[in-house]
């Protein structure tokens, strides 16, 4: 199953975050899978997921088909004022087919979390072994707290299941030290594979894995200085940006290291890893 691209949008503004024309000027420029609203000439059929969480509420909405090319990725990304949110995203390719659809997406809901996993089958010489083996580590609760469970929902629901059996999962919010070590613990069950990339949120935290594609963070640049202003607080960027194109199209420099690391809405420019 083809990889699909992700997107986490942390930040500090807790009535939402403004910058709508900033964010689609990057996704533009710098995000090669992104079909912009109205480029009616590509033909291209879009897919997203977008979630949210809103202090104990998980906000998600689904387009698994998006043919009018009217529609805004933009609008539906910033529609609810959660400070974290993330998104997977998907395109047919240019010249496909009328027929053509996107991949199918997936975003994990539990509680309080999200998660989203842009590889689309399990790694290694014997994924359904995997498979299994990932299932039966997965606690009853977690099993029956949606529907059914693809590889993409599988990934995340192990991370949750690592939290869980380390005492993490019931707290209010896990600290971003203890999401560094589930997703380590969980890139060690899958057996470390060349391309992975995960993204989980608690609405507080973003917890990333990656390996393979290409990753970038980006801030928006800060507001005018205050006139009367001594100190310079409106420096500190207030917002991070982080795209995943799987097919690596972006100027390698440019690449985060690949690895694991989390990013808190306190500190939205900072990527804390181990």
């Amino acid at each position: 199953m083809e990889p699909i691209a992700l997107v986490a949008l942390v930040h500090a503004h807790p009535e939402g975050f403004r910058e709508a024309t900033w964010i689609g000027q990057m996704l533009r420029e710098q995000w090669p899978p992104y079909v912009p609203p109205g480029d009616a000439a590509s033909g291209r059929v879009r897919a997203w997921f977008v979630g949210g969480v809103q202090d104990n509420e998980t906000l998600v909405q689904s387009r698994p088909v998006v043919r009018d090319p009217r529609a805004d990725f933009v609008a539906d990304l910033l529609r609810a004022p959660t400070q974290t949110t993330l998104a997977a995203y998907a395109t047919t390719p240019a010249g496909s087919s009328d027929n053509a659809l996107p991949p199918p997406l997936a975003m994990v809901r539990f509680q309080r979390w999200i998660g989203v996993h842009a590889e689309g089958e399990l790694p290694g010489p014997d994924p359904e072994a995997l498979r299994a083996r990932l299932r039966g580590l997965l606690p009853d609760f977690l099993i029956r707290s949606g529907g059914p469970v693809g590889d993409r929902e599988l990934a995340a629901l192990s991370f949750l299941a690592i939290l869980h059996a380390a005492g993490e999962l019931g707290k209010a919010y896990a600290s971003p030290a203890a999401i560094r070590r589930g997703l380590l613990a969980l890139d060690d069950r899958l057996g470390r594979p060349a391309a992975c990339n995960i993204m989980v949120s608690d609405g507080r935290s973003v917890g990333v894995l990656h390996r393979g594609g290409s990753l970038i963070s980006l801030t928006p640049p800060p507001p005018p200085r205050p006139a009367r202003a001594i100190s310079q607080p409106h420096l500190r960027p207030t917002a991070s940006l982080l795209l995943l194109d799987p097919a690596a199209r972006h100027p390698a420099a440019d690449h985060l290291p690949e690895g694991v690391f989390t990013v808190h809405v306190r500190q939205p420019a900072v990527h804390e890893r181990e």
